[in-house]
């Protein structure tokens, strides 16, 4: 009973998986995407978000067009997270 659960639940993670990669950006469509950052200051936070956001672009295989940042402090510095959309190129 118990490896039947296990194996139910090794399937059920594995099509998880496999679902939450996001394929390359199709002609005509853009898909809304998020980006975060960390950092002791504004500054670096926001730097770290943007190059989190520019590599997502990249692997969708398109280009930014429209974004916004939201930056607060947590207790370790400040964090960003970019709410964009990335079209293709």
């Amino acid at each position: 009973m118990t490896h039947k659960i296990s194996l139910i639940a090794a399937l059920i993670a594995g099509m998880a998986c496999g679902l939450s990669f996001a394929g390359p950006v199709q002609a005509g469509t853009c898909q809304p995407v998020k980006a975060k950052g960390v950092g002791k200051t504004i500054a670096i936070a926001t730097t770290y978000a943007q190059a989190d956001l520019k590599q997502t672009a990249k692997a969708l295989k398109g280009s930014v067009t429209q974004a916004s940042t939201n930056c607060g402090a947590v207790p370790d510095g400040y964090r960003c997270k970019i709410s964009a959309v990335v079209c293709p190129k």
